[in-house]
Formats: structure tokens, C-alpha cells, sequence
């Protein structure tokens, strides 16, 4: 038996920060003994899920094959599956008696992973016949397919649970409906979110003054508006040597040698002691008279 939801959606209580882009859960379960790996990994490429997926349903094991596409989802939403989803798992943590393989990758790396290719290929392999899931339940022997699509819940966190489990309970009543939870497989595929479902949409305050006095109280931020953050190095936003610094330096240059010479010039000078004693000898007494 593959590890329950609950281990295997552990991702979905990462920070925000660190969550995965273009990535949603794929589930699987089956009343079939299906060759599963015991070992599901929690990040996988698509085309390695499609592999497993075939590998398990080569046979062709089951009479019914239920292709769910759920758009717009991520790990994050089946983080707590026992309110969000508490059928799907139910059957996936094994509590189902009739339930004998499940399958749990919370991360799927989008490629060419479609729920129509899935179909194309049970189609191919065990010659499915397609029902919608407003058809009347078959009575034929011949196998089936029932393509359930679920679009994308909405924005908001406190609306998505209760979305996701009024869907949870839809296809249970298919599965009772088509199947009558007895020889069924069922393929949970999903797709990411897209930008513009995960962001919020922006909060608009209600007006009680009206348009008029709104336009009146505008203010004019034009000369406020921050200056665009410059790619460019440091050398090329600030100028270090600029004209007048680069002259000046140059003209300290020169003065700064003659000052050298010039003091060069009076410490090389030699005079002796006497050159500034008094002359005491007749020809100074002399010019005295």
C-alpha cells in the first residue's frame, strides 16, 4: 500500500516562499492489486508518473476507468484532504475496504501531462469504450472510461475547501453511479495554478462621499513618483573624478615638485660657523673709527 495523503501532501505545509511553480498532485486508486512502487516520491516529472501509470495499467485490470481533471490546484489545497476532501482520502490513507492500490505524487512537473492522453491511451491499450458523467451507467461487458473535468476553484482560501469537497463528493456519486465501488480505477489528474487564479483580487473600499468629492480630494503624487532602481555598476552611476578634481590634481602636481626643489635647494646650502661670527682683527677696528 502506497503512503497515505496526509505523508505524502507533507510538501504543502512548506513556506509560500519555498512552494513549487507549475507543479499540482496526481492521485490514483484502485480495487485492482496494481504493480505500484511502495517508494512514491514526492517530486516527479510527468512523464515518469505516465510511465508508472502505464506500467500499473498495462493489463488493462479493471472494467471502469475514471479520468478526473481537476484545473487549477496545488498540493497546498489537499494539505488538510480530511475537510477539503475527506473521500478521496478516505480512500487513498486506505480506509477504503475495497480500495487495494493507491498512488500519491503531491508534485507533478507539468509537461505533456493531459488527461486526454490518458484517455487515448486506456483508448488504445484496452479498447474503452468513452462515457460522460451524465451518461446513463452501461450494462455492456465491454470496458469504460468516464472523463470527469472540474474547473478551477476560486481565489479564495476560505471558499476553496468547501468548493473542493462539494467536487469530492460529486465523484464519489459517479463512482457509485458507473461503478458501484466495485472493480474501478481512478485517475486524479490536476493542473496547476495559473497567476491569476493564486492572487487575491485587490479589495475595493465602498464610497460614501461619492464620485465627486473623490475627485476633489485627488491629490497630485506626479512629483513623488520613485525613480526606477538603475541596473548599471557603481562606476557608472556616480562620477568619482570629475573636471574641476582632475584639474586641481593636476596642478598640485607641479607645485608640489617646486616646493621640493626649492627645499632641496636650502638644505644643500653650506656655510661655515665663522660666516657669522663678529670680525675682531685691526681692519675691523678701523672701519668702527
Amino acid at each position: 500500500m502506497a503512503k497515505s495523503i496526509i505523508g505524502a501532501l507533507a510538501l504543502a505545509s512548506l513556506p509560500s516562499a519555498l512552494a513549487f511553480r507549475n507543479t499540482s498532485p496526481y492521485f490514483l486508486f484502485s480495487t485492482a492489486d496494481l504493480n505500484i512502487p511502495s517508494d512514491d516520491a514526492d517530486v516527479a516529472r510527468a512523464n515518469a508518473v505516465v510511465d508508472q501509470m502505464a506500467s500499473a495499467l498495462k493489463g488493462c485490470p479493471t472494467k471502469t476507468y475514471f479520468v478526473v481533471r481537476q484545473n487549477g490546484v496545488s498540493s497546498a489545497d489537499f494539505s488538510d484532504a480530511h475537510r477539503s476532501a475527506p473521500r478521496l482520502a478516505s480512500h487513498l490513507s486506505g480506509k477504503s475496504g475495497f480500495v487495494k492500490s493507491t498512488m500519491v505524487v503531491p508534485e507533478v512537473i507539468e509537461e505533456n501531462f493531459t488527461a486526454a492522453g490518458i484517455t487515448k491511451y486506456l483508448q488504445s491499450k484496452c479498447g474503452a469504450e468513452v462515457l460522460s458523467e451524465d451518461a446513463t451507467a452501461s450494462t455492456s461487458d465491454k470496458q469504460r472510461i468516464v472523463e470527469v473535468t472540474f474547473t478551477a476553484p476560486p481565489p479564495d482560501k476560505d471558499l476553496r475547501a468547501p468548493e473542493l469537497g462539494q467536487r469530492d463528493a460529486e465523484l464519489q456519486k459517479l463512482i457509485s453511479k458507473h461503478a458501484d465501488f466495485e472493480d474501478f480505477t481512478v485517475i486524479y489528474t490536476s493542473t496547476p495554478q495559473t497567476k491569476f487564479q493564486s492572487e487575491h483580487p485587490p479589495y475595493e473600499m465602498e464610497n460614501p462621499f461619492g464620485g465627486a468629492v473623490q475627485m476633489e480630494l485627488k491629490r497630485d503624487l506626479s512629483s513623488h513618483k520613485r525613480a526606477e532602481k538603475s541596473k548599471a555598476g557603481l562606476f557608472e552611476r556616480y562620477q568619482y573624478f570629475t573636471p574641476g578634481l582632475f584639474m586641481g590634481l593636476s596642478a598640485m602636481v607641479p607645485l608640489f615638485l617646486i616646493v621640493l626643489v626649492g627645499v632641496k635647494a636650502l638644505l644643500s646650502l653650506e656655510v661655515s660657523y665663522f660666516a657669522f661670527s663678529k670680525e675682531m682683527g685691526p681692519a675691523a677696528q678701523r672701519q668702527q673709527k
